[in-house]
């Protein structure tokens, strides 16, 4: 919602700075998102919550200032003179549970015409476009007073009567659309049938146009699950189907009525009829509400008294009845629909009082002031990212059998440096592991044995290992894939889990920790498979391995399917990780993009192009990655086609297509000449 400063000062003798007013309505609830100049006016942009309907409109934002800031609210006086012949309108409401009131004035000899600037512009700063004098008029006082009106051509009604009813047919709508009218719907309509979805939009055949002459003006009370209902039903939502979805006042039905009145006599030229035609279902009853004062405290953390809290209540407008004891009794305004239990009241305290007036106790409890270890925290994070990944997180025991003491990541540990258990309750957990692999292998052994056939996990732990006699600990991220991809779909054959998946997982959390330059090169680690394997460097170090488990190790344990594993290293990654991490803006302005392909030999990997292309002086190149990888007979036996699709952008303007091709034609140079290609 849209909020012009002068517009507000009409209501509060504010001094206050844009900042000052701004940080007012957010410490009480109304969210200020932000304010912009404009012509020497200030324009605040306001979110509010769907209980905050009351706030839909300039004086619902000025009253909750002047209780904020303790400023005394101005009302504006309403004058006008009637003419001596009285309204001339049949009025009746058939569906009275939709439609609790119905009030309409009538002024004639008017002149449609285009409104004057400073109407124009109020209802330009607050969102609005105008359109003519009279129906700015209803839209200036909607946006002052919350109270949505209907401006109809009085002289287009049939046989001058106005009908609140539920109707079937079609009506074409102010939007020039033809919208059939659901069921149950109600309805504005005329003797002849449908004039206006009731507190949504009016229609085409009622409408202001040049030729009106005399205007009958609509202000009522439709009942918030009716517009709501019918708004859904015809998918069309509108400033006034808003407010009464939210609650509208309904003792200020008459006010927003003479207003409208009032301007458009003065705006537009024209005679205001004698009276108001008018349908009241029931008079409103005003809701009457207790307050416990101790409760208040308690749940607050205050210690107000009885007169504190009824005078902070008093800024609000919520009149005080009877005073007993620790209870208050009070009257809640006819335009606060949101106040409906004890507990919306101890809201109200808290935000007169000011949230960040409470005090805040010393705890009772007293944790270590020490901070956590930085390790702790990144395994932590670790874990965060994984999961966010969709593995499943397992927990393996320390204790390792001598069997699977053997299955480690590298056989460069030899036996002497395993950590034996002096004093083992069970052989097969007699050896602190030095892997997380061992572990990770029965998780898997004890699901495939149970007919759970895919598995993707990881663990976060300790391995454990000495150097003569100095023990060491280090703390490791595992991950372990085997069996399909996703689940089983009729449509689509699952994908198996392979390399490529394993190195996708790894090139994610490298990149959750803001590593971005981590490298996979061929690895010849024994309880790998051999050709399915890359260790990870991030700059000079190696950082961890992964790859397709042995053939060998998985016979060893009854595995009868291919099992991919990666192992981390997290104390490297906890000195490699970025500290920041910064997020960038959304491009302002289009890109180009251009698809290359390039046939290499089979030896020749492809981050070698990613990075002799990352590597390439480009102020216009921004992205680059894999599309597609060929291997055939057709272009010769150890050979392949890589498809790279290069994005070119430049951040400050839109460029031109003759730019993308010379700087990708020095591209393309720029790489044959690190592939020594003619």
């Amino acid at each position: 919602m849209k909020l012009s400063l002068a517009w507000l000062k009409e209501f509060l003798d504010l001094n206050s700075s844009p900042e000052e007013i701004a940080e007012a309505l957010t410490l009480a609830g109304l969210e200020a998102e932000g304010f912009e100049e404009k012509e020497g006016d200030i324009v605040f942009e306001i979110g509010l919550t769907p209980n905050l309907g009351h706030c839909m409109s300039v004086i619902g934002i000025a009253r909750e200032l002047s209780a904020i800031l303790q400023i005394p609210l101005r009302r504006k006086e309403i004058v006008f003179e009637e003419s001596k012949e009285p309204i001339d309108i049949v009025l009746k409401v058939e569906d009275s549970d939709k439609c609790k009131r119905y009030s309409c004035r009538l002024v004639k000899n008017i002149t449609v015409a285009p409104s004057p600037d400073w109407l124009k512009k109020k209802l330009e700063r607050s969102g609005l476009r105008s359109i003519n004098n009279v129906v700015d008029i209803g839209n200036l006082v909607m946006l002052e007073c919350g109270q949505p009106l209907h401006m109809f051509d009085y002289d287009r009604i049939e046989c001058k009567s106005i009908i609140v009813k539920r109707a079937k047919g079609t009506l074409q709508t102010l939007d020039g659309q033809e919208r059939e009218i659901p069921d149950d719907a109600l309805m504005i309509c005329d003797k002849k049938g449908p004039l206006a979805f009731a507190g949504i939009m009016g229609g085409m055949s009622s409408s202001v146009n040049e030729q009106t002459i005399n205007v009958l003006i609509e202000a009522a009370e439709f009942t918030p699950q009716t517009v709501r209902k019918t708004s859904k039903n015809l998918g069309l939502r509108s400033d006034s189907s808003l407010r009464f979805e939210r609650g509208i006042d309904p003792l200020g039905i008459g006010t927003a009525l003479d207003l409208a009145a009032q301007l458009l006599a003065s705006v537009a030229g024209g005679e205001i009829s004698r009276g108001v035609k008018e349908f009241v279902e029931q008079e409103h009853v005003p809701t009457i509400l207790t307050l416990n004062t101790d409760r208040t405290n308690q749940l607050l953390g205050t210690h107000l008294s009885i007169r504190e809290i009824a005078i902070l209540l008093g800024r609000l407008e919520i009149e005080e009845l009877s005073e007993t004891g620790n209870t208050l009794k009070v009257q809640v305004p006819s335009y606060r629909n949101d106040l409906r239990a004890e507990i919306d009241l101890v809201e109200e305290v808290g935000r007169m009082f000011g949230f960040n007036n409470i005090p805040r106790p010393i705890p009772r409890h007293a944790s270590s002031t020490m901070s956590h270890a930085p390790l702790f925290q990144f395994e932590e994070e670790i874990r965060t990212h994984l999961v966010a990944q969709g593995l499943q997180e397992c927990l393996t025991c320390d204790l390792i059998s001598p069997k699977l003491a053997e299955i480690a990541v590298e056989k460069a540990l030899d036996s002497s440096m395993q950590i034996h258990v002096l004093h083992p309750a069970s052989i097969d957990q007699s050896i602190l592991r030095t892997s997380l692999l061992p572990g990770l292998l029965q998780v898997v052994k004890f699901n495939l044995d149970r007919q759970n056939l895919n598995i993707a996990a990881f663990e976060v732990g300790h391995i454990h290992f000495k150097d003569k006699e100095e023990y060491f600990g280090e703390s490791e991220a595992a991950i372990i894939l085997t069996g399909s991809s996703e689940p089983y779909h009729f449509e689509s054959k699952p994908e198996k889990v392979d390399f490529f998946y394993l190195k996708g997982y790894v090139e994610n959390l490298l990149s959750s920790i803001g590593i971005e330059n981590g490298i996979f090169e061929p690895s010849h680690l024994q309880n790998f498979h051999p050709g399915r394997q890359a260790r990870v460097n991030v700059g000079d170090v190696n950082v961890g391995a992964l790859g397709e488990v042995h053939p060998e190790h998985l016979r060893t344990l009854g595995i009868d399917q291919r099992v991919y594993y990666a192992e981390l290293n997290l104390h490297d990654l906890l000195r490699l990780k970025r500290k920041e991490l910064h997020a960038e803006p959304i491009a302002q302005f289009p890109g180009s993009e251009r698809d290359w392909t390039i046939t290499l030999d089979e030896k020749v990997p492809i981050g070698k192009i990613l990075s002799d292309i990352h590597s390439f002086p480009s102020a216009l190149l921004e992205n680059v990655f894999l599309l597609d990888l060929y291997k055939s007979d057709k272009i010769g036996k150890d050979r392949k086609n890589a498809t790279f699709r290069l994005q070119y952008r430049d951040p400050k303007r839109t460029i031109e297509y003759q730019e993308v091709e010379d700087e990708h034609q020095r591209l393309l140079q720029y790489i044959a000449e690190k592939l020594a290609i003619v």
